[in-house]
């Protein structure tokens, strides 16, 4: 009885739909990439991938000048950091020969995608952590940001409520803000250029800060941006002379609303310091109808949105709503 080998290629009896979905399970682009080396076949289908995952070193966009060493970003932060730990220097951030647009335009239609940078973009004092999450549209939607000092001893009256610690507390609200209209910069022009990309998330490999852009978020961000071209003959620069506003989008007038409690204990036994919780959202969204009616709903809607930036970490879940259960209050803050 004689048999026949079969000398055909298994990967080639796979139906191109399942290898779209393989690939979109694997979503890292570095992987991907790799892929293509495979078959002439992978070469075809990777480009086809629709749900990816970039993760980059520090950029801001392919037009970059290398001339530029700090971006506003940074040079805000340094000097925050030399007022407060004058022997702890901030190190310039690394670039990168491609920027995400560069990497991206081998895709054809990206519906999912998420960026991971190498790591967050404050550099405070030790001891200190910071989480945040900002949806953007056109210009930013609401940024929820849970900060505090991890307790090992004893911690300065400061720390605690005094003057100081509103100040500190002002500095970790705007640092978020700066960094989070940083992150959104650096996608515009992918945003531009993948018309069909659904959901956009910008995150950093320490978990410090999301920035999160949906389907009708990313529509208003193009509209904005073609607006603006118009209204600048065309041409996408500031062109008010001011080298940093090309680093990052504008920051809204907004209204925070802060809550903090001078010392927490969580149910694992984890210790706060100078735990706090604000909710930001543009002046134009917290205007209008009644004041109180307004005020009660505003109050509702920052449970909502804080529940949800933190739902992923049980411990900062449960920071969050022992903090909505404190006092809040009310501060807002011009465009930047």
């Amino acid at each position: 009885m004689a048999f026949e080998y079969d000398n055909s290629d298994g990967f080639d009896r796979i139906p191109d739909p399942l290898i779209h979905v393989i690939f979109n399970q694997i979503s890292d682009i570095k992987t991907l990439i790799r892929c293509r080396s495979v078959s002439k076949r992978f070469n075809s289908l990777v480009p086809q991938a629709d749900s990816l995952l970039l993760r980059v070193d520090r950029v801001i966009s392919a037009t970059d000048s290398d001339e530029d060493d700090d971006s506003f970003l940074i040079a805000f932060l340094r000097s925050i950091i030399k007022f407060l730990s004058p022997t702890k220097p901030l190190p310039n951030p690394t670039r990168s020969q491609n920027s995400p647009a560069q990497i991206l335009r081998e895709f054809e239609k990206i519906r999912n995608l998420q960026i991971e940078l190498p790591s967050g973009d404050l550099r405070l004092e030790k001891g200190t952590i910071i989480r945040w999450k900002a949806d953007f549209g056109k210009t930013l939607k609401s940024c929820v940001i849970l900060g505090f000092r991890s307790c090992d001893g004893e911690a300065p009256a400061a720390e605690l409520g005094a003057g100081g610690g509103l100040k500190m507390r002002v500095v970790w609200t705007i640092s978020a803000l700066i960094a989070a209209s940083a992150r959104q910069y650096m996608m515009m022009e992918v945003v531009n250029e993948h018309k069909e990309l659904e959901n956009l998330t910008i995150k950093d490999r320490e978990n410090e800060g999301r920035v999160v852009m949906d389907m009708k978020g990313l529509r208003e961000c193009r509209e904005g941006e073609e607006n603006n071209e118009l209204n600048n003959g065309g041409s996408s620069g500031n062109g008010d002379g001011l080298w940093w506003r090309s680093n990052r989008t504008t920051v809204p007038a907004v209204r925070m609303r802060m809550r903090h409690e001078a010392r927490m204990e969580l149910s694992g036994g984890t210790r706060m310091v100078g735990a706090t919780l604000v909710v930001v959202r543009p002046i134009s969204s917290s205007s209008g109808g009644g004041e109180r009616s307004n005020e009660v709903e505003e109050q509702n809607g920052d449970v909502g949105l804080a529940l949800g930036a933190f739902r992923e970490d049980l411990v900062y879940c449960e920071a969050v709503e022992m903090l909505l259960k404190s006092r809040s209050y009310i501060l807002e803050m011009n465009s930047f």
